[in-house]
């Protein structure tokens, strides 16, 4: 069994310090997690955020989540995306100097749409975890999935991102030869209240098929 240990730890960045939460495990993977959007309340402590950290601490490995810039502690103003996109550049590159050999990437809502524009500004990710990517409230046409496995999970009653939207996007937009893995939670809206439990059991299922392990006890 991997032991995990949690650090509250800063990262600094060019103009700004970002506030992290770390649970330090194998160092064989590592994830890194985006929240939702900061000017509507998103934090790295959401309900999916910790259901996400959740699926990946049941198995070992070491995890990020983060405030981006001016959120909660962390400094700097809200950049965008753009801006949240380079927080998200300096995560990884943290995530890359604790010596983490391949690195995963999982995003909610805004979170989602900065993981996205962070891959590509050359980030490709082991893995990518998507939940609920808000395409009827951001702008996602020239963000296209990277070239790794990734899980995308919806509710059916999902005003900012409805599922048979986020279903076909996932697949005009996907890598060719990319495997998209999209499920839909039934009687789930945007918040996924009640549902964490769900987000956790199906995004580990994921995981343990990507990685033919099982769960760490």
């Amino acid at each position: 069994m991997v032991m995990t240990s949690t650090e509250h730890v800063w990262i600094d960045c060019e103009t700004h310090r970002l506030e992290a939460v770390v649970q330090r495990g194998s160092l064989d993977n590592g994830a890194l997690i985006g929240h939702p959007h900061p000017l509507h309340g998103g934090a790295m402590d959401n309900n999916v955020v910790l259901a996400l950290e959740a699926a990946y601490r049941d198995r070992g490995w070491t995890t990020v989540r983060f405030n981006f810039r001016g959120v909660g502690a962390s400094t700097g103003t809200y950049g965008h995306g753009d801006g949240e996109a380079q927080d998200m550049m300096w995560v990884h590159r943290w995530l890359e100097s604790a010596d983490v050999g391949k690195i995963h990437m999982a995003g909610y809502s805004f979170g989602a749409w900065v993981v996205l524009k962070a891959c590509r500004l050359g980030i490709t990710p082991q893995s990518l975890a998507l939940v609920s990517p808000p395409l009827h409230f951001l702008d996602f046409s020239n963000l296209s999935l990277p070239s790794c496995p990734t899980w995308v999970i919806v509710g059916d009653a999902d005003a900012f991102a409805e599922a048979p939207r986020v279903a076909a996007w996932a697949e005009t937009h996907s890598a060719q030869g990319n495997p998209v893995h999209v499920e839909v939670s039934l009687q789930t809206d945007h918040f996924y209240w009640g549902r964490e439990q769900e987000i956790r059991r199906r995004l580990g299922l994921f995981l343990d098929a990507l990685t033919g392990s099982v769960k760490k006890s």
